[in-house]
């Protein structure tokens, strides 16, 4: 999250957010400043959970949140971003229930502080509770009211487990509820999921359930979260989206690893996800598998997580990606991450760890170690490297090269096993040997020139990779096959 954090700060600071306003928001009032604080976290690789800094990162999120979707121009007002750090303070220190009507006022009207009642339909689903109802989106979208727990990709210790919001995608619904005010005709069908890990009282006499927002929010979005922020840009835009009704499901006493679970069901089973969100929630399950106690799951999820490859790939590929001497340093783009320096996602690079390293034929498997095991994998990477990256061999580090080297690594790993050393030299040695072998077509396969971008690497589809794999292994062995064989 201190990148993040870095991220913020930068973007904000375009805007004209200045060192005055982030002392607003800080515990050190006099000291803070904007350059100290992205100092510190560019030194910090994670915040204590529920501490100072985790809270100014909040608070920042929240600024920046308000500020674009109220479509609020940059330098507009001197004041802008002051009333913005103070609705901040009230949203994250204060309180919802204690925010003065001075601090409360928005441009989508005055926020919905007090207790309310709303009709409401409980419905029992094994062990989770739901309360069916209908919210107008004054009460949805005011201050505090919810939260998206967003997946942090610099932070292995982050709980979050949303996708980024998608602003485009956001802005486009709104101006479609914005287009339908005149004529009548929006509509919205499809119900938010909200969650809370407390409890709401249900009146069974008139069936309605009783919300405040101050002992039970702010509520986790489960699903729906460009719904709302597509409601709240359409407010801004036309108060008369206020008392637009949203049908809603609330889900009671809900932990937040159940909420996570939730998530992954009903973004894998009705719609998708992006399969780097999906990777690292399973990775974060099989953490808690034996810890705490999950819902139930589908099963093709259960067997996932129960499995742990995608958690133990998750590994290999953080220690890839992080790591300052790895050829794979920051070339990996992760789960909610800018893809903006990397090669190849996180989604391909897991995909291909579990197909062809963590299966019973692949020696890496039964080490048992993994400390062992991430180190020899980045020493494969390293020796691969130095014969193959002349600094123009882009492709190496495309979804060609990942999954090539990946799946040949069963064949080198075996012949590593029998020599009994797994150093960078030994590697290097044994793959000039194997590349020099090799003949026909693919024999440029261990020269540079055939990884650069428009090279013949980047023509392979699946089937010249697998011959590929196969001429390598070919090679591989051919040296040892030199010597006359006594039958």
């Amino acid at each position: 999250m201190p990148k993040r954090t870095v991220q913020l700060i930068d973007k904000l600071r375009e805007l004209g957010f200045t060192n005055a306003n982030f002392r607003v928001i800080h515990h050190m009032k006099q000291a803070a400043s904007l350059e100290s604080m992205r100092s510190y976290c560019l030194g910090k690789e994670s915040f204590q959970a529920g501490g100072n800094n985790e809270l100014v990162r909040h608070k920042l999120e929240f600024i920046l949140r308000e500020f674009e979707s109220r479509g609020l121009r940059a330098l507009s007002s001197a004041n802008t971003f002051h009333e913005l750090a103070l609705e901040a303070n009230a949203v994250f220190t204060e309180g919802i229930s204690t925010v003065s009507s001075q601090r409360s006022k928005t441009t989508t009207g005055e926020v919905q502080m007090a207790t309310f009642k709303v009709p409401a339909a409980r419905a029992r689903q094994g062990g989770l509770v739901l309360y069916t109802t209908a919210m107008k989106v004054k009460a949805l979208v005011s201050p505090g009211f919810y939260s998206v727990e967003t997946l942090d990709p610099d932070d292995s210790n982050d709980k979050g487990f949303q996708r980024l919001l998608n602003q485009a995608r956001a802005k486009k619904l709104a101006d479609y509820i914005v287009k339908g005010q005149d004529s009548q005709d929006a509509f919205l069908p499809t119900s938010v999921f909200l969650a809370t890990d407390k409890s709401i009282a249900f009146d069974e006499a008139t069936n309605t359930i009783e919300i405040d927002p101050a002992k039970v929010g702010p509520f986790s979005v489960v699903d729906g979260q460009h719904r709302l922020e597509g409601l709240r840009m359409a407010a801004d835009k036309d108060p008369r989206v206020l008392d637009f009704e949203v049908p809603v499901n609330i889900a009671i006493n809900l932990p937040k690893i159940a909420q996570m679970c939730h998530f992954l069901i009903v973004n894998t089973t009705q719609k998708s996800v992006d399969k780097s969100v999906e990777q690292r929630i399973i990775a974060r399950l099989t953490d808690a598998v034996n810890i705490e106690e999950l819902p139930s799951l589908p099963r093709w999820i259960l067997n996932t997580v129960e499995k742990g490859e995608v958690e133990r790939a998750i590994r290999y590929v953080d220690f890839l990606n992080t790591t300052p001497d790895s050829p794979w340093y920051e070339k990996i783009q992760m789960a909610n991450a800018d893809a903006e320096g990397t090669s190849v996602s996180q989604r391909t690079f897991v995909k291909a760890i579990v197909k062809y390293l963590l299966t019973a034929n692949n020696p890496i498997s039964v080490f048992n170690d993994f400390d062992k095991e991430k180190k020899i994998f980045l020493n494969y990477w390293k020796a691969i490297a130095a014969i193959l990256d002349d600094e123009n061999a882009a492709v190496l580090y495309k979804y060609n090269g990942v999954e090539l080297f990946c799946k040949f690594s069963t064949a080198f790993f075996m012949k590593l096993q029998d020599k009994g050393s797994f150093t960078v030299a030994t590697m290097e040695k044994l793959l000039r040997e194997c590349f020099e072998n090799v003949e026909g077509e693919y024999a440029g396969v261990g020269h540079p020139e055939w990884w650069a971008s428009g090279g013949k690497a980047s023509y392979m589809n699946s089937g010249a990779v697998n011959a590929v794999s196969q001429e390598l292994s070919r090679a591989l062995h051919k040296s040892a096959m030199n010597s006359s064989i006594e039958i």
